[in-house]
């Protein structure tokens, strides 16, 4: 298989994925034939766009498209990075990606305001958002940031009023500093905030100011973290093609975590400029987060209802969500029918 990786105008040659994972997205256009793959047989063209900029954490795109998932299922893939859920929500939405990577909260909030988007499957089910505060600071629970100031992007500014209020504190408690999503590590690691607001992947890049991250999922708030995106119509109408690809890349997260080195060893030889230690530390990571507890025994990939339900709930009390109270709704289990675990083994 032929993968074609875009990532900020840059094109690999055998890779496959860009955005951190936290993260990535399929675009593609499906009517289109892409290259030839064994035996002659042509590939299915589709694009991908993951959440951030190219890390660790896509490593196990990279593997999937190494070990040959992707041509297993016919598929030519062209991946692309992006600047924050945000972009890829609005991507996939508008026809310009068929699959793309988010943060699950960030979904349901475009879902709330009409979207025609669901999850079809969660890659990270356990949610990997907390508090970064120095380990000199004397801060252990997300209620000691009370008068703290911190940082956090405005992308994922209501999902941490949903974190404090379930930590027992309001909006008005910490000074809150909006920062672009691209600048965020750096505003905390200059020491201009006591804290910061995002996802634990970014710890190996806060060496020069070491942290401790005060879990979200710790006081009781945990939505799903990073899940596949698509439009209800693509899943509707060509389930065989989104099956197809949520197959290959859940593989490619499973394989990566039986092997963590050989997917690290897969993006490097791809993205030569990241630092593989760094990279690795981060892949390790994002693996932490694969399964919820509410996702125990399920077949991995599958979304979790309670998990959805909960993250409605506090991104209603907190966001000011508008959409449907039902957390059933902003996600579709189809893949998984009839306990169909696609391969992936469980959680």
């Amino acid at each position: 298989m032929v993968v074609a990786v875009v990532l900020s105008g840059r094109t690999g040659r055998n890779g496959v994925m860009a955005g951190v994972v936290l993260g990535a997205l399929l675009m593609a256009s499906v009517s289109c034939g892409g290259a030839d793959g064994a035996g002659g047989k042509p590939l299915t063209k589709v694009t991908y766009r993951g959440p951030f900029v190219t890390s660790g954490g896509d490593a196990p795109l990279y593997y999937a498209d190494k070990l040959g998932y992707f041509e297993e299922e016919g598929l030519d893939v062209e991946i692309r990075d992006s600047k924050g859920s945000g972009q890829t929500i609005t991507d996939v939405g508008n026809g310009g990606s068929d699959f793309g990577m988010a943060a699950a909260t960030n979904l349901i909030m475009a879902i709330g305001q009409g979207q025609q988007l669901t999850s079809a499957a969660t890659y990270l089910g356990r949610s990997s958002f907390g508090f970064f505060v120095p380990k000199d600071s004397g801060i252990t629970s997300i209620k000691g940031l009370r008068g703290r100031s911190v940082a956090v992007s405005a992308l994922v500014e209501q999902n941490m009023y949903a974190a404090l209020t379930a930590a027992g504190l309001s909006k008005s408690d910490v000074e809150v500093v909006v920062a672009d999503a691209n600048a965020l590590v750096t505003t905390y690691v200059s020491g201009k905030v006591d804290a910061m607001y995002t996802v634990r992947y970014f710890v190996p890049q806060t060496q020069r100011r070491p942290a401790e991250v005060l879990m979200q999922s710790d006081v009781g708030f945990n939505p799903p973290d990073y899940v596949l995106v698509v439009t209800r119509e693509t899943l509707r109408d060509r389930p065989q093609l989104v099956r197809a690809f949520a197959r290959a890349t859940l593989r490619g997260f499973q394989a990566a975590k039986k092997d963590p080195d050989a997917a690290i060893k897969a993006i490097t030889a791809e993205h030569p400029e990241l630092n593989p230690r760094q990279s690795l530390g981060t892949l390790k990571s994002v693996l932490d987060f694969m399964c919820s507890p509410a996702q125990s025994g399920r077949p991995y990939g599958e979304n979790a209802p309670d998990d959805w339900t909960g993250a409605v709930e506090g991104l209603k009390r907190t966001a000011g969500l508008r959409g449907p109270e039902d957390g059933r709704k902003y996600f579709d289990n189809s893949l998984f029918a009839k306990g169909d675990g696609l391969g992936t083994g469980t959680c």
